[in-house]
């Protein structure tokens, strides 16, 4: 039998800790979790889910990513230019080298997409 070619996964019912760098963290305690889910052949494309509890913190974005927000919000600052709310339903994309500051004010899901330079290893 030929292996499949479309793999699937589903959303683990707990996310493993994923810590913010703590030099990042401008206010309170975001405690982040997550878990990639899936990966190309070349490891250069990786999705899966991020939640994060209340906090602000930076963060520089060492690759593109995409995100759907699954649940909760997010205030996004691009650091010299916009401000983005993103609520459960929106999409956005970061591009790499972008640095932003966050706040979450309670609770933030989301399931991203990134694209990184080198093979990105788990």
């Amino acid at each position: 039998m030929t292996p499949p070619l479309i793999p699937t996964a589903h959303m683990p019912s707990e996310l493993a800790p994923m810590p913010i760098d703590p030099a990042w963290i401008e206010e309170g305690t975001p405690m982040a979790r997550g878990t990639v889910l899936m990966q190309s052949k070349d490891k250069l494309l990786s999705s899966g889910f991020w939640s994060c509890t209340a906090g602000k913190f930076q963060w520089v974005f060492s690759w593109d990513e995409f995100v759907h927000i699954l649940e909760g919000e997010v205030t996004i600052h691009e650091e010299g230019g916009a401000t983005h709310t993103l609520k459960a339903g929106d999409v956005a994309h970061f591009p790499r080298g972008l640095t932003t500051h966050w706040h979450v004010p309670k609770f933030v899901k989301k399931f991203f997409t990134l694209r990184t330079p080198e093979p990105f290893s788990l």
